[in-house]
């Protein structure tokens, strides 16, 4: 796995690093654009990493699915992004912090298999462990900028409850912004702590990965401005390393893996999922042009309302991939645990 940790790590930390940096040196310039990683996402990575969901589980079954389970799988995917949508027009406050817990839960999870299968990371010792670690994976990319950019996070999150026709402004308080950062520091020093207790028995590499990511998202979230930080997360980040995971379910494209082609494997797995990232798109124009929304800014926020409602079905997915592929089992029980 030395040769796909380089290739699909290495242009990770450098994006996280890149942005950083520009936000540091060229502020202006990442709140002028602050929403353009989140829109280059769509096309590129983001839509396309829950485009091929429909197929895992008959290759992790490793069976064709029948047309009723197919049809089912469609049906039932389909019907509760369509359901989750139509919430962002009930009560759009609600879809928003729905979104917002899924999302925690969601991405802090992402992050298991791809420690473990490509940076070497031990499964986490106990339940503990692994609560932790999800938690540390999924705060830092989504509280973390709400906290400490508070003010770019909530006017964004303002304006798309507003093309949903909620008025009103949303705050929170300085004391609420400094307990909440310090939650969540102790909770990545809990992972950081656990790690160096799960990784004992690994080589000392794996330990310094672990660590060093965590290190690298502190630092990232800490002096990034939300948007644009939430946004490169997204596109360099979540997105890519699922695809990898995809990709591995695929034998074609796991055959390409494992010759060192990870730009072909990427190419097949793009034509692969060529329909279901055009499918969302066009969701997004048709909302975008019935709410009326022309500016980049509008457009990113229905984006954002789409990919929430697309979250929850791929959630689902992601989760039963991780108990299907033992990801959830600890090394202390044993076991998986309980879907």
């Amino acid at each position: 796995m030395t040769s796909l940790r380089r290739t699909w790590t290495l242009p990770t930390y450098l994006g996280l690093g890149t942005a950083a940096v520009l936000a540091l040196l060229a502020p202006a310039f990442v709140t002028r654009f602050e929403w353009l990683p989140l829109l280059l996402s769509l096309p590129l990575l983001g839509m396309a990493h829950g485009a091929v969901d429909h197929h895992v589980p008959g290759r992790l079954l490793r069976r064709a699915l029948t047309r009723r389970e197919q049809a089912l799988l469609i049906a039932g995917y389909s019907g509760l992004s369509i359901l989750l949508l139509g919430l962002w027009w009930v009560a759009p406050l609600l879809a928003l912090g729905l979104f917002l817990l899924i999302a925690i839960a969601h991405w802090g999870d992402g992050d298991l298999w791809f420690c473990e299968v490509i940076n070497g990371r031990s499964a986490p010792r106990s339940v503990v462990s692994l609560l932790v670690f999800v938690l540390a994976r999924g705060l830092l990319p989504i509280a973390v900028p709400l906290l400490v950019d508070a003010d770019a996070a909530l006017s964004a999150f303002d304006g798309l409850l507003a093309l949903f026709g909620r008025d009103g402004t949303l705050t929170i308080t300085p004391t609420q912004r400094l307990v909440g950062l310090v939650v969540i520091g102790f909770i990545v020093a809990a992972a950081a702590l656990l790690s160096v207790r799960d990784n004992r028995a690994r080589p000392r590499r794996a330990l310094l990965i672990d660590l060093g990511e965590l290190g690298l998202l502190s630092v990232f979230f800490l002096l990034t401005p939300a948007v644009f930080a939430v946004g490169m997360y997204f596109l360099v980040w979540h997105s890519p390393r699922h695809i990898l995971r995809l990709m591995a379910c695929e034998p074609r494209q796991q055959a390409l893996l494992d010759k060192g082609s990870s730009l072909a494997a990427l190419a097949a797995f793009h034509r692969e999922a060529l329909l279901f990232t055009v499918v969302p798109l066009i969701g997004v124009a048709v909302i975008a042009v019935a709410l009326a929304a022309t500016g980049a800014t509008q457009i990113a926020a229905v984006s954002l309302a789409v990919i929430a409602s697309l979250t929850y079905p791929h959630a689902a997915i992601v989760a039963w991939m991780d108990h299907r592929q033992g990801v959830w089992r600890t090394t202390e029980s044993g076991v998986a645990l309980p879907e």
